[in-house]
């Protein structure tokens, strides 16, 4: 972290704060079920095959939506510990510093581009 100035610091921890409470909200208000409701028509309700499988394939992507802001708070917490334990900005793959315009761009990252570029080329 000896890379970082206290200004760029101070503003990666307000950014991951900021980013924190948008998760947070995000996920406070989704409601399971929201997009389950089934269609009406005229106050009657329609239950069809299609609703059926349109209500399932709204909630399946509501689910997914879900997971995803979770793995997000869960990234940003980790990166949040990080900063307070001084690990923050070090390359999790080779050791060397994260510079810090990638660090901005990506508060959350815990690999070098040269390392994450090399880690996804691996798995294609």
């Amino acid at each position: 972290m000896k890379h970082l100035t206290r200004e760029q610091r101070n503003a990666l921890a307000r950014q991951l704060d900021t980013m924190r409470r948008q998760v947070l909200d995000e996920l406070s208000n989704s409601t399971p079920g929201t997009f389950a409701q089934p269609a009406l028509n005229a106050g009657q309700e329609v239950h069809t095959r299609a609703d059926e499988a349109e209500a399932e394939r709204e909630d399946g992507v509501h689910q997914a939506e879900i997971e995803i802001d979770r793995r997000r708070l869960q990234d940003i917490e980790r990166a949040q510990l990080r900063l307070s334990e001084g690990r923050y900005g070090i390359c999790a793959t080779c050791g060397m510093e994260i510079p810090a315009a990638r660090l901005l761009a990506q508060p959350t990252a815990i690999r070098c581009a040269a390392c994450q570029a090399e880690l996804e080329a691996r798995s294609r």
